[in-house]
């Protein structure tokens, strides 16, 4: 019978966010596949568990690559993990699991701890729609163009940059996108989990010079410039969605004022917000 492949989500910071259903993977599987084979060690250490490990990683020789495969083939389960939240966004969990899909080997994902998720969802900006680009560029040059091409993306952008280079980043964008709302999460999960909000000028005034932790940077989507009326030329040319009256009602009766319950709902349609709220007031 063919193996098994499980890639198991390992936590960002915080090992109390590791289930209870990775930790009966990682206690029934075979062998090991990490990033980092200290790092995973250490994880297993901290939970009793003592498994061979294999180091696949970016760099993963060809032995590497043989040694997975080849116990997948013989019937074995491989628990894959990354150094921290889900395996294959952003390392070589893809790798392990295109080559055991091609095998004909079944793949099980195992829910858990994901930065980019966490990212989006607490840096406060719309989260209906948003894409994620991985590391940016190292390099100056290639990361404006970079930067300027993600800030023309209408959705909200996540990117996760390394805490020696956010301050150059972080400038870039001041040069680039001075008015685009950005949020920078710090250390997520972790005891000093730290976030910043507002234009990239604010944020660098709330770092300081704090260049210490993983970076996740969340920006807000490029202004799409419709006007009220194009919205509601969506629907039915003279009110809002029935769905977004429910919001203003729900917001109001939650003690938010119209002002304010109008602000999130204007990001979420891309239309001004004073003229969303003229728009309400009338209604």
């Amino acid at each position: 019978m063919p193996g098994h492949l499980i890639l198991i989500p390992t936590p960002l910071g915080n090992l109390g966010d590791l289930t209870h259903r990775a930790v009966q993977a990682l206690e029934s599987c075979d062998l090991v596949a990490c990033e980092d084979t200290r790092r995973t060690g250490g994880l297993l250490g901290h939970l009793g568990i003592d498994k061979p490990l294999q180091r696949f990683d970016d760099h993963a020789s060809q032995d590497a690559f043989d040694r997975v495969t080849s116990a997948l083939i013989n019937g074995q389960t491989v628990a894959y993990c990354s150094d921290a939240g889900m395996p294959g966004i952003n390392d070589p969990g893809f790798e392990i699991a295109r080559i055991a899909r091609e095998k004909g080997i079944k793949v099980t994902v195992l829910p858990g701890a994901s930065a980019v998720t966490l990212a989006v969802v607490a840096s406060g900006l719309p989260s209906h729609a948003f894409s994620f680009w991985g590391y940016l560029p190292s390099r100056s040059e290639p990361r404006k163009t970079m930067l300027k091409k993600l800030g023309s993306q209408e959705e909200t952008v996540v990117v996760f940059e390394t805490p020696h280079r956010i301050h150059e980043t972080l400038s870039e964008l001041v040069e680039l996108l001075p008015e685009r709302e950005i949020a920078l999460g710090r250390e997520l999960t972790k005891l000093h989990e730290s976030w910043y909000r507002g234009t990239p000028a604010q944020v660098i005034g709330q770092l300081g010079n704090e260049s210490r932790g993983e970076m996740v940077l969340v920006m807000a989507g490029a202004d799409a410039k419709r006007t009220v009326t194009d919205v509601l030329s969506e629907f039915d040319g003279t009110e809002l969605p029935e769905w977004a009256v429910r919001y203003l009602d729900a917001a109001r009766e939650g003690g938010m004022t119209l002002r304010e319950a109008v602000k999130p709902l204007a990001r979420h349609l891309k239309v001004s917000a004073s003229d969303l709220y003229k728009l309400a007031v009338e209604l």
